[in-house]
């Protein structure tokens, strides 16, 4: 059977999912630089639920894959193809991250004079390829947080696994597929208490009680691009060793 087009739909939900969150952090970056702190955590919160369309998207899929019984080197090189999608377009974000912030600073201060939260949102793009702000924010080099890196790593890799090899081992047991799918919540709730426990706290403290606005910026660049290591890298690694023990 062909699941080509089933295949596509998880890489591009996938990929999907991991921009917006990625876009998600630069709109609190923007909030920093404009000292709208509050706002921009509100802007993160309002892009973040975006991605709920596309999780909606992507569990169907994934468990109608299942349901049609995808051979196991083919769904593991799904995931290897969704994981890699995922990690280069956020890569790509973090590059261009100077007009992604230029684009939010502009969402923000328009969000203040009473405009719509969604609707300037969904004007990303235009504020995106438009020439606002030019010359506004110096190019500077990162400076990595490294605990926060480390920390985001690990997390973004459990974030980025958790559903794929959920339903991976429902693929062992059709007859239960269905209730170990379910677990899918679960494991993903996981990743998502340590960031919002453990990693969230320290820099949202960090941001609260410092004026250095560029130090900031660089523990939130540091959780980025933590995140982009821990799916392009380390999860991509784990999948490998997995596709290489089942050829």
């Amino acid at each position: 059977m062909n699941y080509s087009l089933l295949i596509l739909a998880v890489v591009i939900c996938f990929s999907c999912i991991h921009i917006i969150e990625v876009l998600s952090f630069m709109a609190r970056i923007a909030g920093v630089k404009e000292n709208k702190k509050s706002l921009a955590y509100s802007l993160q919160n309002a892009i973040f639920m975006l991605t709920r369309f596309f999780m909606m998207a992507l569990l169907p899929v994934l468990g109608l894959l299942i349901d049609k019984g995808i051979d196991k080197n083919s769904y593991l090189m799904m995931v290897f193809c969704a994981l890699l999608g995922a990690s280069i377009f956020s890569f790509l974000v973090f590059i261009m991250r100077h007009k992604v912030i230029k684009a939010f600073s502009r969402i923000i201060n328009n969000i203040i004079r009473g405009r719509n939260i969604f609707k300037e949102i969904i004007l990303f793009p235009f504020y995106f390829f438009s020439s606002y702000g030019e010359g506004k924010y110096k190019k500077k080099s990162v400076i990595i947080n490294k605990s926060i890196f480390i920390s985001s790593g690990m997390v973004f890799c459990i974030y980025s696994l958790s559903v794929f090899m959920v339903f991976f081992i429902a693929l062992f047991f059709p007859d239960y597929r269905t209730m170990i799918s379910q677990l899918s919540g679960v494991t993903n709730a996981f990743a998502t208490v340590l960031l919002t426990f453990i990693i969230e706290p320290k820099i949202s403290r960090s941001i609260d009680l410092s004026d250095d606005t560029e130090q900031s910026e660089n523990m939130l660049l540091s959780l980025i691009l933590g995140r982009i290591f821990g799916v392009g890298f380390i999860s991509l690694f784990v999948i490998s060793v997995v596709f290489y023990a089942f050829i």
